[in-house]
């Protein structure tokens, strides 16, 4: 008996759903650019994000946005007052500080807050906690437009965005291939 292959979309927000080729073009047009929850997201952005939902139903929504720090009911209701595709399965860790601890006789631990890869370290620990320990039994993307935050062993699973475009059809594609 085989176990289900589980699949994980990490999903960021800024300059992946909301672009500033869309907060452009609503400025340029005299129309808000935000509502009460913050940006408005880009309406092409969001088809390609359900194009992924589409092309692989199985896939689960893990927010690694900034934006899930304002809370699970506040994600929630954001994603169905703003219709957004598929369901928030979960939402990354936040990372405060990380101890390295010393095992060197007279020398004390050592602290480090918000260091370089964090979202990486992030994402690593929710995959720790939440997925089989067997990385062949999960596929995982990471849908991001800054590349620069994560773990060098995530290289190959990370899809980055332009933050002009957010998610194009090319990086649906992409995500999709690596989900698959």
């Amino acid at each position: 008996m085989t176990d289900k292959l589980e699949r994980y979309l990490f999903l960021d927000i800024d300059g992946v759903l909301n672009t500033n080729r869309y907060g452009n073009y609503l400025v340029n047009n005299d129309m808000n650019d935000c509502d009460e929850d913050g940006d408005l997201f880009d309406p092409e952005a969001v088809a390609n994000l359900k194009l992924i939902l589409e092309s692989v139903p199985d896939t689960k929504l893990i927010i690694s946005s900034s934006w899930r720090f304002k809370g699970w009911d506040w994600m929630n209701l954001l994603w169905k007052k703003r219709k957004l595709p598929g369901t928030v399965y979960s939402m990354i860790p936040g990372l405060e500080k990380v101890m390295f601890a010393s095992h060197v006789p007279g020398q004390s631990n050592s602290y480090s807050v918000y260091p370089y890869g964090t979202r990486g370290i992030e994402i690593y620990e929710w995959l720790r906690l939440n997925a089989c320990q067997n990385p062949l039994s999960y596929r995982y993307a990471i849908i991001d437009d800054d590349t620069s935050d994560f773990l060098l062993m995530q290289k190959d699973h990370l899809v980055a965005t332009n933050p002009w475009d957010g998610i194009t059809k090319e990086v649906a594609v992409k995500a999709i291939e690596l989900l698959l």
